[in-house]
C-alpha cells in the first residue's frame, strides 16, 4: 500500500467515523439517551485518524502554514501542482461538511417509526398518551415542541421551622431478601407513634443521599434529575408535632410547611379510605415536572410515574423491615391533595400516598 492509497484510507475512516459520531450524537440528543452504542470510541478513533492524516501530511501542512506566515517554502519535489491539490482539498473539505451536515439531519429528524394517524376523539387518553411518547412518534412536532429550560433541581422552605433527622443508618432491620418475602399492604395500624429514628431511616430509603459527591438518591431517576418531591403528612411520631413536612434529602431534614391535625383531611381528600388517618404518617409524593420534560420531552410523564413506583417499592421495604405496614394509594381526590400540600396541580402535581405505622 502506497503512501497515497494510506491517506485516501484514513480519510475514508474518519468520514464514516465521523458520520456514526454525529448520527448516533443527533439521536442522543433527539431522545434524551445517555450513551449509545461505541460513540465514545467512534469519537476517539474519528481524532486518530484525522491525526494520522496530518502526521502522514505534514510537508503539506507545514508549508501552508508557512506560507500563511509569511514565511518562505520549502520546495517539495514530490508536491502535485498547487491546482490539484486546490482541488482535492476542496472536494475533501465539501466532503466532509456534507457528510456531516446529513449526519446531523438524518440523526434530528428522522423518526425511528413512521408516524401513523391518530383517532379524532380516541375513547383512552392514557392508551394515546403511552402511543404518543414513543420515542420518534412524534416526529418534527416533538423537535420543534417548546421544552422549556432547565429549572432549580430542588424545592426548599426557606423560612419553614427545620427538623433535623437522626443518622438513618445506625440500626438494621430485616434483610432485603425477607423483606421482599413478607412485603404486604398493611391497612390495619396500632395506636402507637412511630419514632423518629424510624422516621429517618423511611425517609432515607425513599429519597435519601446515597452518593453525596453527585447527589445520587436512594432510588433511580432518568438523568439523576430527581423531580419527585416528598412530603409527610404526620399523625404518630414521638417527638414530632402533628402537622404536613417537606423532606429536604440534601440536608435529611424535614422543613415543616403546616402545623395541625389533618387526620381527618386526609381521610376525605383520600376518597374516605380510614387507614389514611389511623397510620402514623402519610407520604405523599409529588412531581415537578419541568425538571424531567426540558431534557426528555414527551417521555417526561412515564419516567416520572416510573420514578414514583421505585420510591413507593423502597418505602414498602423499609418499613416491612422495620416490622411496620405499609399501604400505597392511587385513588384520590388530586386537586384536594394538592391544594393540602399547597401545590398548584400543574407545574407540581400529587402523583401517589403511601400510609405507613405499626402494625395492628
Amino acid at each position: 500500500m502506497t503512501q497515497r492509497d494510506l491517506n485516501y484510507l484514513l480519510i475514508a475512516l474518519s468520514l464514516l467515523s465521523g458520520l456514526y459520531v454525529t448520527v448516533t450524537g443527533a439521536v442522543t440528543d433527539l431522545f434524551g439517551l445517555h450513551q449509545f452504542a461505541f460513540h465514545r470510541y467512534a469519537g476517539y478513533l474519528c481524532a486518530v485518524f484525522v491525526l494520522l492524516h496530518l502526521v502522514l501530511q505534514r510537508d503539506r501542512v507545514t508549508a501552508y502554514l508557512r506560507g500563511r506566515l509569511g514565511r518562505p517554502r520549502r520546495q517539495e519535489v514530490s508536491a502535485p501542482p498547487r491546482d490539484e491539490g486546490v482541488r482535492r482539498g476542496r472536494r475533501a473539505f465539501l466532503a466532509a461538511a456534507l457528510t456531516g451536515i446529513g449526519g446531523f439531519l438524518l440523526g434530528r429528524w428522522l423518526p425511528l417509526r413512521r408516524a401513523v394517524e391518530l383517532p379524532a376523539e380516541p375513547a383512552d387518553l392514557g392508551a394515546l398518551y403511552h402511543q404518543w411518547s414513543k420515542p420518534g412518534y412524534s416526529g418534527l412536532s416533538g423537535v420543534l415542541t417548546d421544552w422549556g429550560s432547565m429549572p432549580l433541581p430542588r424545592k426548599t422552605y426557606p423560612a419553614a421551622p427545620k427538623v433535623p433527622l437522626p443518622d438513618p443508618r445506625r440500626a438494621r432491620g430485616l434483610s432485603l431478601e425477607e423483606a421482599v418475602e413478607v412485603r404486604r399492604s398493611v391497612r390495619h395500624y396500632a395506636d402507637v407513634p412511630l419514632t423518629l429514628e424510624e422516621l429517618s431511616r423511611l425517609l432515607h430509603a425513599a429519597q435519601g443521599i446515597t452518593e453525596p459527591r453527585f447527589g445520587f438518591r436512594a432510588a433511580p431517576s432518568a438523568g439523576a434529575l430527581y423531580p419527585i418531591e416528598l412530603y409527610v403528612v404526620v399523625h404518630r411520631v414521638a417527638g414530632l408535632e402533628m402537622g404536613i413536612y417537606h423532606y429536604a434529602p440534601h440536608e435529611h431534614q424535614l422543613e415543616r410547611v403546616q402545623s395541625g391535625d389533618f387526620r381527618a383531611r386526609i381521610v376525605a381528600v383520600g376518597i374516605g379510605q380510614d387507614f389514611l388517618g389511623t397510620a402514623g404518617v402519610c407520604l405523599v409524593l409529588t412531581a415537578v415536572f419541568q425538571r424531567t420534560r426540558w431534557r426528555y420531552r414527551e417521555r417526561t410523564y412515564r419516567y416520572v410515574l416510573l420514578e414514583a413506583g421505585h420510591i413507593g417499592q423502597n418505602i414498602y421495604l423499609a418499613a416491612t423491615s422495620m416490622g411496620m405496614g405499609a399501604c400505597a394509594v392511587g385513588a384520590f381526590l388530586d386537586d384536594a391533595v394538592n391544594e393540602l400540600l399547597g401545590v398548584d396541580g400543574e407545574q407540581e402535581a400529587a402523583l401517589y400516598i403511601l400510609s405507613v405505622g405499626k402494625r395492628a
